[in-house]
């Protein structure tokens, strides 16, 4: 499932686009963001752990649901390598950290105007195909400290990836 992700506000100083791939016991999503890469920051690569409030800096998120039932799964990772799988029963419900026995692997290239960052991670405690919606977001962090907020689509551009009404239907 590709995607391009549009910001809340009326930046356009990017091209954020994401690659979505599950099978029954993989997942894998890709971003790359295009553009002026210098407007952001970045964190410096660090080594790879479950990490809290990713949300507050430079990170990305993938949303996984199923439209017969209330809980989702959230998932975010960091170009520092921050990562973290948690669990919603309902809607924005406190998060729990799903517990997982394999480590994702992270891949990141960057160039001057290309950030591409890869996650990986075999799940065997889930079964992914069972999943029918997804959302995919980013939110960066400018160089003044203002978080920017892209996802596929904003529901009266206000930021909110637990949305439902925004999540798309898996293919």
């Amino acid at each position: 499932m590709n995607n391009q992700l549009i910001s809340n506000n009326t930046l356009n100083n990017l091209q954020i686009n994401s690659v979505l791939i599950l099978t029954k016991h993989r997942l894998q999503i890709d971003f790359s963001i295009e553009g002026a890469l210098s407007e952001y920051s970045f964190p410096k690569v660090r080594k790879r752990e479950r990490v809290n409030e990713l949300w507050k800096g430079t990170c990305f998120e993938l949303f996984l649901g199923n439209t017969q039932r209330e809980a989702y799964y959230e998932l975010n990772f960091s170009p520092s390598l921050g990562w973290n799988f948690y669990y919603l029963s309902t809607y924005r419900s406190k998060v729990e950290i799903f517990k997982l026995n394999n480590n994702p692997v992270i891949e990141i290239q960057t160039s001057e105007h290309v950030l591409k960052i890869s996650f990986v991670l075999e799940i065997e405690e889930l079964f992914l195909d069972e999943f029918d919606i997804y959302n995919v977001a980013t939110i960066l962090l400018s160089q003044e400290n203002e978080r920017t907020f892209w996802s596929i689509k904003h529901d009266q551009n206000v930021p909110n990836f637990h949305n439902r009404a925004n999540f798309l239907k898996i293919k």
